[in-house]
């Protein structure tokens, strides 16, 4: 992630998301971004999007690059765009958009190469996320196709969910029919765990990128919101034991 950014132009806001739907805006970049903002989204969810954002990228998964952006109150409050005011509350969370991208649809799942299906299912078990979900009657899938049909892997305000079973993991995952494919094998623990152990020795710095608005709910930095930061490094550090993998 390079430097913050500034909102010149909010576009529309998105369909896309279901607890949270973002807004399509224009930055001084030249780029534009699918933005939560932290009125609406509230700073534990804009921390789950930036960390597996950064720990994503160890595993080699294709996540758009992300930025922090800053919105003017002046820019919000002049907007046309249905419920603006949510883009307020500080800085907000901007992921790079993917031109022309469609969701996946469940017709188009075994498309996806099955290493890189494996590697998104990991990803998501480590991560605490249920928010990938997708059967024949439909779902909150949040992958996207490219139109060369590469994948795009987004939103991850529901990450780090404490409450998060294996059984509904393993009920409701788009590429659930995957889990227990390498289990008389070490190959999958071989091939992934020095990743996670590079993710992991980067937490010191991914730590940095937060804002200190999302970090805390006032000005004295007493309280920080919940999951807490070192709750979610012992929900990641999980893939130290036996167990976790025994669960893929």
């Amino acid at each position: 992630m390079q430097g913050r950014i500034t909102a010149q132009e909010i576009i529309r806001q998105s369909q896309q998301g279901v607890s949270v739907q973002p807004f399509l805006v224009r930055a001084d970049d030249g780029q534009t971004y699918f933005v939560k903002g932290l009125a609406r989204a509230g700073g534990p969810a804009l921390i789950s999007e930036a960390i597996a954002a950064e720990i994503g990228r160890h595993l080699g998964l294709p996540i758009p690059p992300w930025r922090i952006m800053d919105i003017p109150q002046a820019l919000i409050d002049f907007s046309a765009a249905n419920n603006a005011q949510d883009l307020a509350g500080g800085p907000a969370f901007a992921s790079l958009q993917v031109e022309n991208a469609a969701e996946l649809m469940w017709s188009k799942v075994n498309d996806i190469p099955v290493e890189l299906r494996k590697a998104v299912l990991l990803f998501d078990w480590w991560i605490q996320n249920g928010d990938r979900t997708l059967g024949e009657a439909g779902g909150n899938v949040n992958l996207l196709l490219d139109p060369k049909g590469e994948l795009a892997v987004i939103d991850h305000n529901a990450a780090f969910d404490l409450t998060l079973t294996h059984e509904e993991f393993q009920r409701y995952h788009v590429f659930r029919d995957l889990l227990g494919a390498d289990r008389d094998n070490l190959l999958a623990r071989l091939d992934y765990e020095p990743q996670l152990d590079a993710a992991l020795n980067d937490w010191s710095r991914i730590v940095t990128l937060l804002p200190e608005e999302w970090i805390y709910r006032d000005a004295d930095q007493i309280d920080e919101t919940e999951p807490t930061l070192q709750q979610r490094l012992h929900i990641l550090e999980r893939y130290r034991d036996e167990r976790f993998w025994g669960q893929l």
